[in-house]
């Protein structure tokens, strides 16, 4: 095929994959498109980095959607004095025609500058652009960039980061040394001088290579001795920078080659927490994380094993048939499927590419779901993140897949909605609720709300609307789902308790006079709090909380199993884990006065085995450390044996375009980040900067404004006048109202 037939091949396809991606389906149907199958095509969006101190930095993946501020998080860029920012566009075939850009506060509400730039140079596939941004910014304070490129092949590409005019500006410094750390680690003679930034410990677990911080061995960080070579560039991002505080985040690939001479690739990510003296730099944190590339060789298939290598928990996943037969399991973002009958395994899915040598296919901002494994060996799973090639590249998203085993090589595509909000946020609610029900209906969370598919017909339904962090649980096999209809502090007229296999509705009614709040799941039983209408409890003229006068448990069924009720008490503040439920007793002193009594705590006396790495194990090489594996029921008689395939077909038949718009506005919620990654989404300051205190993470608010960060710190202060400096507080004081945030983290 020539080039022009090639081209005329992509423009024709490119045209058909937005021409149904801009076509609006209603709210409980969705319109089918024409049978498409073929391969996933490779990447093809252009790359955009930003220049900083003189080289590039800040590599920033390109989405054919606008998204939400909060994909921002992933980087940040350093403006010079000048407010000049250079950015280079490695172009791949596809070089911008027009160039576009905005500047925005962090909530995305103000707009600061738009711009289109008139000029830029272009050679060698590289466009090399210089955004003139204007003298409107003020210095100190973060903003949003959003880079748009005009593409004949893509049309709009969209490019986010955040960007800080820096009153004082350590950034270059610490983005050298997390370099140089990295690189010293694969040289154990250079490394010598890192030994002024490590904290090692005797009680520090060097079990396995895919974990090491600051506090592991030499030989941990040197990769216990292991001769890996660098497989292409070191991506050095800044990710954070708060007065003396910064976080660089550096990934990287490395290649080995084994003991029987198989070479492996194995996905690197160092994050390093880094703060400024006038001494010198110091490491606060720094957390290396290494999982292998799993190659599927027949070499690794032996006894009752099929070998992964090196990696996390967190990186691996398993599901078995109900007969048994057939394992399917994601290492690393790559799902397999092995038939332990016939000894067959099968590559299902991978945005992996042998032939990117660019590196947009390892992009690693996207994950995989095992939904079911039939007895026949269908396997059932959703794709969510950023689609790094194929039909939907560029796009965030969900995407439901089912492999069909008995045609060899084939996926079908169930559905695809589009996302505007990060991976992190899609991540969380895949792991909330993400389940194939009877009757071929799928039950997805995304946004908010919790979607229910019919996959034989493609209508949809709305099961549950505008959820809050808090105003809904699940329990811990994701096969029930509890929602209220109030707010987490004050609760509401009813709980509904939904199965997610049946599709089987109950309710929970408040009797009359009083509400009900969800609490959480007790060993698979619901516990729920009573409270009558209109108690409340303020503390210093603000309000605290709606205590309740009782506790429920019940089962799935609702049948009840236990009732807490302390004569003349009332509760506040609980918490439940999986075996105990954590309470505060109050005493009431007025009508919204109440006084602390004591702690109590409800324990489940019933212990269920978890099903967590069920199939899953490891062992001890004396030569890679800990070596994750799958557990096989039967044993491979001999590896060469065992045939190895992949799938080869992708196909459009049945896949719907799902638009879904909540329309939910951000709620008031703190968030907790901890090297590079959200740890958790929490209703008290106190809260989330517990959860991120160890790693040396930040606090943002809804707004991903960081209110909180422990690094960020001087070793003393003098208040020369206090009085001054807290006026901003104090005037304020008497405004306080239900939408502020008071000083210790509550919200009001």
């Amino acid at each position: 095929m020539n080039r022009t037939v090639r081209r005329a091949a992509v423009l024709a396809g490119v045209f058909l994959a937005a021409l149904g991606i801009s076509l609006a389906v209603s709210w409980n149907h969705t319109e089918r498109t024409e049978t498409v199958y073929a391969l996933m095509e490779e990447p093809s969006l252009p790359v955009v980095y930003t220049e900083m101190y003189g080289t590039e930095k800040n590599r920033l993946t390109g989405y054919r959607q606008e998204m939400e501020t909060s994909v921002a998080r992933d980087s940040l860029t350093i403006l010079s004095e000048d407010l000049q920012l250079p950015v280079t566009v490695e172009e791949y075939g596809s070089a911008p025609l027009t160039v576009q850009y905005e500047i925005r506060s962090l909530d995305g509400a103000r707009l600061v500058e738009r711009t289109e730039v008139d000029s830029w140079t272009s050679s060698d596939g590289k466009s090399r652009i210089v955004l003139p941004v204007q003298n409107l910014l003020t210095q100190g304070t973060e903003y949003l960039l959003h880079i748009q490129l005009s593409t004949e092949l893509h049309g709009q590409v969209h490019y986010y980061t955040r960007i800080l005019w820096p009153e004082q500006d350590y950034a270059p410094e610490m983005m050298a040394l997390a370099r140089e750390f990295s690189e010293k680690t694969l040289d154990a003679e250079e490394a010598s001088s890192l030994t002024l930034y490590m904290e090692s410990s005797s009680t520090a677990d060097n079990s396995s290579l895919g974990d090491v911080t600051l506090k592991s061995s030499f030989s941990q960080m040197t990769w216990a001795g292991l001769d890996m070579v660098p497989a292409g560039e070191m991506q050095v991002t800044l990710r954070e920078l708060q007065g003396i505080m910064g976080q660089v985040q550096v990934t990287y690939q490395l290649t080995r080659a084994s003991e029987d001479g198989q070479t492996e690739l194995y996905d690197v990510e160092d994050y390093y927490t880094i703060r400024w003296d006038t001494k010198r730099l110091y490491m606060m944190d720094m957390k290396r994380t290494v999982c292998q590339v799993f190659s599927g060789d027949r070499s690794l298939f032996s006894g009752k094993r099929i070998l992964l290598g090196i990696g996390t928990d967190e990186a691996v996943t398993r599901e078995k048939s109900e007969n048994g037969r057939y394992l399917a399991f994601v290492f690393n973002r790559d799902l397999w499927l092995y038939d332990q009958n016939d000894a067959e395994a099968t590559k299902i899915f991978s945005f992996r590419s042998s032939a990117d040598a660019s590196g947009r296919s390892d992009y690693d901002q996207n994950g995989i779901k095992i939904v079911s494994v039939s007895n026949d060996g269908d396997v059932d799973f959703m794709v969510y993140g950023y689609m790094n090639r194929g039909a939907h590249e560029g796009f965030q998203g969900l995407s439901l897949c089912h492999y069909d085993d008995s045609r060899r090589g084939l996926i079908e595509e169930k559905f695809f909605a589009p996302s505007d909000r990060c991976f992190e946020d899609l991540k969380r609610d895949v792991e909330t609720v993400c389940r194939l029900g009877s009757q071929e209906m799928f039950y997805f969370m995304l946004d908010g709300a919790v979607y229910g598919i019919d996959l034989s017909s493609g209508e949809y339904v709305s099961v549950a609307e505008d959820l809050t962090d808090g105003s809904y649980r699940v329990n811990e096999d994701r096969t029930c789902l509890a929602w209220q209809n109030g707010t987490l502090r004050d609760g509401g007229s009813v709980i509904h308790v939904m199965d997610l296999d049946s599709g089987a509705t109950q309710d929970i009614s408040a009797p009359e006079g009083t509400v009900v709040r969800i609490l959480g799941f007790l060993q698979g039983d619901l516990v729920y709090g009573l409270s009558n209408e209109g108690t409340e409890w303020f503390s210093n003229g603000r309000l605290r909380e709606t205590p309740m006068y009782a506790l429920e448990i019940v089962n799935t069924d609702l049948e009840p199993q236990a009732e807490y009720e302390p004569a003349g008490l009332y509760i506040a503040n609980v918490t439940v884990d999986d075996t105990r439920v954590h309470m505060d007793r109050l005493v009431r002193r007025g009508e919204n006065s109440f006084e602390y009594r004591d702690q109590d705590t409800i324990v489940c006396n019933t212990v269920e085995e978890r099903a967590y790495m069920e199939g899953i194990g490891w062992y001890a090489s004396e030569v890679r450390r800990k070596l994750y594996f799958i557990q096989l029921d039967k044993e491979v008689n001999s590896s060469r044996g065992v045939r190895i395939s992949a799938a080869q077909r992708i196909s459009g038949e049945e896949s719907a375009m799902l638009q879904l718009e909540s329309g939910r506005q951000p709620q008031p919620c703190f968030l907790a980040y901890g090297r590079g990654h959200l740890l958790g989404v929490y209703q008290k300051l106190d809260q989330a900067a517990d959860a991120v205190y160890e790693v040396m993470g930040f606090v943002t608010d809804q707004y991903q404004r960081v209110l909180w960060n422990r690094v960020d710190r001087a070793s003393a202060k003098t208040l020369r006048d206090p009085w001054t400096q807290a006026n901003d507080m104090l005037r304020n004081m008497e405004d306080f109202s239900q939408i502020y945030l008071a000083g210790d983290g509550t919200l009001l």
